[in-house]
């Protein structure tokens, strides 16, 4: 341990998205800002995620015609989520989002001619209000890294990579009086600091803590292992408390790496299984063999709710030799030679010349995918399906039979600190002075319930992490002060 602690205003933890925006506001506010990142770069998951925005009542959908509001935005938050999201936290997010918008764009934001618009990977708004950058969740950071990089060089921020929260020390007074870090050479370091900001992201790169804070639920998906939930934790530790761990829904689909128990590959990798997108002629089965929902059911929250009630969360895509040669690829970003490559060895792959065999290799219940294919291939001869789906183009009869084993996957924590309306994290005897939080370090159900809400990450991450930096400072947080200023 250092003899003196360190002196600053503000100790940040986490450089990603909530992260950078607070340092940039609290420095460009007259703060000594220090970031503590346990990653060896800036950026955090905009390097992995499509950067998804959302946003009512923006000069873009204006100018597209498209008459949008934050008081529509907020309608639609809460009934895709079935009023599980919190609404206080929700208004506070959509009145920010336009400026948030605003302001990414004023800063050089490069933004998809395609956006603004209704994506169905979730369950769609009802006007079109997502929007994304052409280089996805790296086109934000382009705009923030910039930014930071001047306020580092300025001397008001000063970034320590590779450094890990160990303790954030709290006081009897509801305070925190600063942390205890571990920097790259294993030493231990004290920061006394006025106030302190948690964005150190969630735990959806941590499979043993994910059941703990997700009623039991397994992991996968494609989070990076940095993403372990020691902010959380050090939170606890310090008396703060946990919420939405009964919310949790899986992403339908997503095939894990070859070698992982956990991990996914990346999000562009997934099979294409969004019937917007591209309709199925797969179907989709439990380890019993048995269909679950109606592939092509519009509604993502139907198949999501669907496969919450399956054995460990996984189903099988089974398919055959004509539907491979024949419909739209299911894995649109693989090439043929590594689909071979992936059914000759991946544990996720099989492909058989009989279905029993298939079943076996697997880990299929055999009797019942015997059943379960006659049935639908009966029920394609009849065009009429007992689950409801319309779209049933070919039969499942031509070896060789193929299975690609998904699971329902997690692209971000749904658990996570308890804050109050002002974002100051929540301890048993009320909200800490001085102790903030903002992004995935509040949970993915904080803003979204037991549901995706499109954008309601990434954006309130940057307008929290904008207007706690501002507020540690003591600067104005309306959002109509806040959308000119550039980055």
């Amino acid at each position: 341990m250092s003899a003196k602690p360190a002196t600053t205003d503000l100790v940040v933890i986490g450089a990603g998205t909530a992260g950078l925006p607070a340092a940039i506001e609290a420095a460009r506010h007259g703060l000594r800002v220090t970031v503590v990142e346990k990653a060896d770069r800036i950026g955090g998951t905009l390097w992995r995620s499509w950067g998804q925005l959302s946003a009512g009542g923006t000069s873009l959908q204006r100018s597209k015609g498209i008459l949008d509001s934050p008081d529509l935005h907020f309608d639609d938050v809460m009934r895709i989520s079935k009023n599980t999201a919190d609404p206080v936290l929700v208004r506070l997010a959509v009145s920010h989002a336009p400026a948030t918008v605003e302001w990414l764009m004023a800063s050089g934001f490069d933004m998809d001619p395609d956006a603004p618009a209704v994506l169905h990977f979730h369950e769609p708004y009802l006007l079109a209000r997502t929007y994304w950058g052409r280089n996805a969740g790296r086109s934000v950071l382009d705009v923030l890294a910039p930014a930071f990089e001047k306020e580092t060089a300025a001397g008001s921020v000063t970034l320590e990579l590779n450094t890990e929260l160990v303790e954030l020390r709290a006081s009897e007074r509801g305070r925190v009086d600063g942390v205890t870090v571990r920097r790259p050479d294993g030493t231990l370091h004290e920061i006394d600091a006025r106030a302190v900001i948690l964005t150190s992201g969630g735990y959806a790169g941590n499979p043993e803590l994910f059941p703990r804070f997700t009623a039991g639920a397994p992991l996968a998906g494609p989070g990076s292992p940095g993403a372990d939930g020691s902010g959380i934790l050090a939170a606890v530790a310090a008396g703060g408390r946990v919420r939405g761990q009964e919310r949790f829904l899986p992403t339908y689909g997503g095939v894990l790496k070859s070698g992982s128990s956990w991990e996914t590959v990346h999000l562009d990798d997934y099979p294409a299984l969004t019937p917007q997108s591209r309709q199925p002629w797969e179907i989709h089965v439990n380890a019993r063999g048995e269909r679950f929902v109606a592939e092509d059911a519009p509604s993502v929250d139907v198949r999501e709710n669907a496969l919450l009630e399956q054995p460990e969360l996984k189903f099988w895509v089974v398919y055959d030799a004509a539907i491979r040669r024949e419909a739209p690829a299911l894995f649109p970003t693989w090439s043929e030679a590594e689909l071979d490559e992936a059914f000759a060895g991946h544990p996720s792959f099989a492909a058989a010349g009989d279905l029993r065999t298939l079943a076996e290799a697997a880990g299929i219940d055999a009797d019942g995918l015997v059943r379960t294919v006659a049935a639908y291939n009966e029920a394609v001869a009849a065009g009429s399906d007992e689950f409801g789906r319309t779209h049933l183009p070919a039969p499942i009869a031509e070896p060789p039979f193929h299975a690609v084993l998904n699971h329902g996957s997690t692209l971000k924590s749904p658990a996570g600190l308890a804050v109050d309306g002002e974002l100051r994290v929540l301890g048993r005897d009320g909200p800490f002075e001085n102790l903030w939080a903002a992004g995935e370090v509040l949970g993915g159900s904080t803003l979204s319930g037991k549901s995706f809400v499109s954008g309601m990450s990434v954006t309130p991450a940057l307008s929290f992490g904008r207007m706690l930096g501002r507020r540690a400072a003591g600067a104005d947080t309306d959002p109509g002060s806040m959308y000119v200023e550039q980055a």
